[in-house]
């Protein structure tokens, strides 16, 4: 079984409550967007916190859907969050990790270049990027990015996404996501990055919508 990363990243979680990994002025930042978007149908890669408060703090919601690599994990939230309109998939990764080393710095090296990996071979998590296509929910009015493979998961979820739809992508100041951001964000999408950040920057992402004459 995986080892949990997630959950030492996650250590300040007590066992009671789901928190959102990130400041509370960046999880204000999303917060205030989603309740602007106001979006019926959502799709998230990387369950946790954001999950339980979203759930619980937006009416709108209809449908969310959540995929996560962390079995235990994937576990807990499940427990925890007993909103019925949440479906949560775990998937494992098609290549796991080789045996982490028990040294800290050792585990936190293999660790960081797994996370790497993860975000230039698609062959290692191809299953969990692509279950939500395969599992014919889309499209989404809202798509969040703040699991593994982000780089592959924000392609796959902007192709996902409805016309007027918003994908937000946290911890986007890493450089290895800008340039499938940048990309996707050329005309007539449009690309935020939000300032005010002190653990992870959220980017927005707007799907254009079609003109009329088809443009």
């Amino acid at each position: 079984m995986l080892v949990l990363s997630l959950l030492r990243r996650r250590a300040e979680e007590d066992s009671t409550e789901l928190r959102p990994w990130m400041s509370e002025a960046e999880f204000g930042q999303l917060l205030a967007v989603v309740h602007a978007l106001a979006p019926r149908r959502v799709l998230e890669w990387g369950a946790g916190g954001s999950t339980a408060t979203l759930l619980r703090e937006v009416d709108e919601i209809e449908h969310y859907l959540s995929v996560e690599h962390d079995a235990d994990w994937a576990q807990r939230v499940r427990e925890q969050v007993g909103d019925p309109r949440l479906e949560l998939h775990w998937q494992a990764p098609d290549e796991a990790p080789a045996p982490w080393p028990k040294a800290e710095r050792a585990f936190k090296e293999a660790e960081k270049a797994w996370h790497m990996a993860c975000e230039a071979r698609p062959e290692i998590m191809r299953s969990y990027i692509e279950l939500p296509r395969r599992l014919e929910r889309s499209p989404y009015d809202l798509v969040l990015v703040d699991g593994r493979a982000r780089v592959f998961c924000i392609e796959e979820g902007f192709a996902l996404l409805r016309p007027g739809g918003v994908l937000v992508v946290h911890d986007a100041q890493r450089e290895v996501y800008r340039p499938t951001l940048e990309r996707l964000g050329r005309r007539p999408a449009s690309l935020r990055w939000l300032e005010g950040w002190t653990q992870g920057q959220i980017c927005l992402l707007r799907k254009p919508i079609p003109s009329a004459a088809g443009g």
